[in-house]
C-alpha cells in the first residue's frame, strides 16, 4: 500500500530541480511538469514595508516596486508576506531560462528561490547557513528575514561583521555555526501575520478536517432556525431597501473619500524624501576628498540610497562612520566592488532629518 501510494505521489507530482549558476540538477522526478528551485546565487533579496498600502492594492505595490528594485531588465519574483513585510526574492528570466546547450527546456509549472525551502524562520538573531552553491548569512526580526546576502566561499570575520552592521547588528567575535539543512518538501511560512494562502498551505490537513466539520454542522441546524435567519436577513434587506436617497448618496461620498484617502496615502508614502539633486549634493559632501568618481547612483525604493564610487584606497569603516555620523543616513554599508578601488554605499534614507523638496535646509 505505502509503495502504492508513493508512486501514485511521484506521478501526479512535478519533478523539481535546482537550478543553480551552472545548469539544472534533478532533485526529485515526478510526472507532472516541473518546478524549479532557484539558487540563492541568482537572487536577489530586499524586504517592502506594505503598512501604508491596502491590501487589495498590494500585488500591484510590489510589482511596481520590484521593477524600481531589481537589479535585472527583465524581473522574476516570488513575495512572501508576513503581516506587513514582503519578504522578496528576484531573479533575470533571461539568465535563469538561457542554457549553453541546445537542448529543449520545458518551462516550469512555477519557480521558488531555493532559501524557502532551507530552514526556517526565527523569532530574532543572525544565522549563516550552507547552500548547494556558496553560504546564505540571515538576519531574523519578528519572524521576519530582513537582511540577507550570498558569498560563494565561507565569509571572513570582516565581511560577516560589515553584514551584521548592516542589517544593525554588533559585530561579532567570530563566525557563527554553519549548519547545512536537509530541504524542505514545501516553501516555509512566516509564523507571524502570515496570509490565507500561507496558512493554508502549512495547515491544509487541519484546515480541510475543521471546514468539513463546519460543513457538517451547519447540515444539521434546525430547519427552523434557517427559517428565521432568512426572515431577517428579508427584514433587513427592506430596510436598506426603504432609506433616504440622500442618505444612501452620503455613504457613497463618504466610501468615496475614504478609498481616495488611501489611495492618497499610498502614493504619498512612494514619495522620496527630497530631490534626487538635492540628496546627491548631500551625499557627496560625505565622501572624503575629491579625488573619487560617482560610477553608479540608484534609489532601488524612496527610502535606499546605492552608491557606487572610485577612489584611492577606500577605507569602508570611515565612509560607514561618516555617513552614519551626519545622521541623514541610517542602516550605513560599505562593500568594495570587482576592483579594490570601488567601493559601494548602502544607505536607508533619515525622513525626519532631511528637508522635503522645496523647503530649505
Amino acid at each position: 500500500m505505502a509503495l502504492w501510494r508513493d508512486q501514485l505521489k511521484r506521478r501526479f507530482s512535478p519533478s523539481r530541480y535546482l537550478r543553480r549558476s551552472d545548469g539544472l540538477q534533478l532533485l526529485s522526478a515526478g510526472g507532472a511538469g516541473s518546478e524549479w528551485l532557484v539558487a540563492r546565487a541568482l537572487c536577489a533579496y530586499t524586504v517592502l514595508d506594505g503598512a501604508a498600502v491596502p491590501t487589495g492594492k498590494r500585488r500591484a505595490f510590489v510589482e511596481m516596486a520590484v521593477r524600481r528594485w531589481a537589479p535585472f531588465a527583465d524581473p522574476a519574483s516570488h513575495v512572501q508576506w508576513a503581516g506587513d513585510q514582503a519578504m522578496v526574492w528576484a531573479w533575470s528570466q533571461t539568465q535563469v531560462q538561457a542554457f549553453d546547450d541546445d537542448a529543449p527546456i520545458e518551462a516550469p509549472r512555477r519557480m521558488l528561490p531555493e532559501s524557502l525551502l532551507l530552514g526556517a524562520p526565527q523569532e530574532h538573531g543572525a544565522q549563516l547557513i550552507a547552500l548547494d552553491q556558496g553560504y546564505e548569512g540571515r538576519v531574523w526580526r519578528a519572524h521576519v528575514l530582513s537582511g540577507s546576502q550570498w558569498w560563494p566561499q565561507l565569509p571572513e570575520l570582516a565581511q560577516w561583521n560589515v553584514f551584521l552592521r548592516g542589517a544593525g547588528l554588533a559585530p561579532a567575535q567570530a563566525l557563527p555555526a554553519v549548519p547545512r539543512f536537509e530541504r524542505h518538501g514545501e516553501a516555509w511560512n512566516a509564523l507571524q501575520g502570515a496570509s490565507l494562502g500561507d496558512l493554508w498551505g502549512r495547515h491544509h490537513g487541519l484546515l480541510t478536517r475543521a471546514l468539513a466539520a463546519l460543513v457538517a454542522a451547519a447540515l444539521l441546524v434546525p430547519a427552523a432556525g434557517i427559517a428565521r435567519l432568512a426572515l431577517a436577513q428579508s427584514a433587513v434587506a427592506r430596510e436598506i431597501a426603504a432609506q433616504d436617497d440622500s442618505l444612501q448618496a452620503i455613504l457613497n461620498a463618504r466610501e468615496q473619500a475614504e478609498r481616495d484617502a488611501q489611495t492618497v496615502d499610498a502614493l504619498l508614502a512612494l514619495r522620496p524624501p527630497q530631490s534626487q539633486i538635492d540628496l546627491l549634493l548631500r551625499a557627496s559632501a560625505l565622501v572624503p576628498g575629491n579625488a573619487w568618481t560617482l560610477l553608479e547612483w540608484r534609489m532601488p525604493n524612496p527610502d535606499l540610497l546605492e552608491m557606487q564610487v572610485r577612489m584611492q584606497m577606500p577605507d569602508p569603516r570611515a565612509l560607514v562612520e561618516a555617513w552614519e555620523g551626519s545622521k541623514q543616513f541610517s542602516g550605513v554599508t560599505a562593500e568594495l566592488g570587482r576592483s579594490p578601488d570601488e567601493v559601494l554605499i548602502r544607505a536607508r534614507i533619515l525622513r525626519d532629518s532631511l528637508p522635503r523638496e522645496g523647503v530649505a535646509p
